[in-house]
């Protein structure tokens, strides 16, 4: 199977995908501070910024397209969430 074949690229934004559904359950189910979101969209940013840095490291489209989901998907769901 090649590197960069389609399974692979889904399964590189499925990782983030999963990655990101876990921390946002953990910061929501973790308490009920009103500070959680704030936490929850550091660590978006983050995961964002670690995905972006990948990108240009590692030289994947993959990557760039996870954090283009994690920062429409994670924003939003964390107005959603937390609202």
């Amino acid at each position: 199977m090649p590197e960069n074949s389609p399974n692979t690229k889904i399964i590189v934004v499925a990782i983030n995908l999963a990655i990101l559904v876990a921390y946002t359950v953990y910061f929501k189910t973790s308490s009920t501070d009103s500070l959680t979101i704030l936490l929850e969209a550091i660590a978006i940013g983050i995961h964002f910024i670690t995905c972006l840095l990948l990108a240009i490291i590692v030289y994947r489209k993959e990557f760039l397209l996870s954090a283009l989901v994690i920062l429409l998907i994670g924003f939003s769901s964390c107005w959603i969430v937390f609202s």
